[in-house]
């Protein structure tokens, strides 16, 4: 009997490990490189960003009259542990994986943009 019950808290803890997502899930696979190819500029405009990308998370105007989009994502996956008893407490964690993309536009095409990734790992565990 012990052993059913701790076998139902190993397989719940599989299937409770959860991932959250937020933001644009476009840049979730996009890199640095990727990205010098599918922005040039002074040439690829916003259509072409909006039909690569969707909508911005946000949007800002510059005192010079250039318009900033911003585009935000971020994955947060929990480690297994972290649901279990006891054992939450000892080595619990997570993944996290963010990524930011800003572009600056001179009218309606690219004048610049930075992209930006963080990979960290958080541990809440006893046990580092």
């Amino acid at each position: 009997m012990n052993r059913l019950i701790a076998s139902v808290f190993f397989i719940s803890a599989i299937f409770i490990s959860s991932c959250s997502t937020s933001g644009n899930q476009h840049l979730k696979n996009e890199t640095s490189q990727s990205l010098q190819s599918k922005i040039i500029k002074n040439k690829t405009t916003k259509s072409e960003i909006t039909a690569r990308l969707g909508e911005p998370d946000t949007r800002t105007t510059t005192d010079d009259g250039q318009e900033e989009w911003a585009y935000l994502m971020v994955n947060n996956q929990f480690d297994a542990t972290t649901f279990l008893p006891f054992a939450g407490l000892l080595t619990g964690g997570s993944k996290t994986q963010a990524r930011e993309l800003v572009i600056t536009f001179r009218g309606d095409t690219v004048s610049q943009w930075t992209f930006s990734e963080n990979n960290s790992r958080m541990k809440t565990g006893l046990i580092q």
